[in-house]
């Protein structure tokens, strides 16, 4: 790995939350990072901060259109998308409580 990727994985962990919740779909925030330094990750991935992705832009050097003018269809369809995901984990929590 280049010195320029470790310094973009760096410069992208650190405007991640890094709480390590693993709902990007990565292990940790430093698994994310380095997906998306490495170009297989988008860096709207992180369900904590998603606003961290036009930060994220920037230090990749892609422009991105700042959260302000985001389309209210985009939005209706990532917030459904975030309910739907929140909606499966507490499906999942009542299943292991069940099971205990």
């Amino acid at each position: 790995m280049d010195t320029g990727t470790k310094q973009r994985i760096k410069e992208i962990y650190q405007v991640l939350p890094q709480r390590d919740c693993g709902f990007c779909g990565f292990d940790g925030c430093g698994h994310f990072a380095r997906a998306v330094a490495e170009g297989t990750a988008s860096p709207f991935g992180c369900k904590q901060n998603p606003e961290a992705g036009y930060l994220i832009n920037q230090i990749l050097g892609k422009k991105s259109a700042p959260i302000e003018t985001a389309s209210l269809t985009g939005l209706r369809r990532e917030i459904g998308k975030l309910s739907q995901d929140v909606a499966d984990i507490l499906s999942r929590i009542e299943k292991l409580k069940a099971a205990r």
